[in-house]
């Protein structure tokens, strides 16, 4: 999941948004806050429930990029990083930074005489 900076905000302030236990299910959990408080949720198939040994076999390869994998039980999660993800960070650690634009402060001077 990601949630921007101001979701947070706003399920911190509701003050009902918390998990019961340890062991409850708290992506559901959230999914149930964030529909109550009108926010809405997009799916990305390139989030992945499971080890990448769990899906087909042309399945992964044919996906633009994964994002992460989550299960990480009888896998070596640094072999998963490295045939999965490890390319794609090289290749944008390579390409040249993009321009930034110039923040434009406007301050509001008053000269008195």
């Amino acid at each position: 999941m990601v949630l921007s900076q101001k979701t947070v905000s706003v399920l911190l302030d509701t003050k009902t948004a918390y998990c019961p236990s340890d062991e409850s299910p708290d992506d559901m959990l959230l999914g149930t806050w964030l529909k109550r408080l009108d926010i809405p949720i997009i799916h990305s198939p390139l989030f992945h429930q499971a080890r990448p040994d769990d899906y087909a076999g042309d399945y992964l390869g044919h996906q633009e990029e994964p994002i992460s994998f989550h299960k990480h039980w009888m896998v070596d999660p640094y072999k998963v990083y490295n045939q999965w993800l490890k390319e794609k960070d090289i290749a944008k650690e390579n390409q040249p930074e993009k321009p930034r634009k110039p923040k434009i402060i406007i301050e509001d001077v008053h000269d008195e005489l």
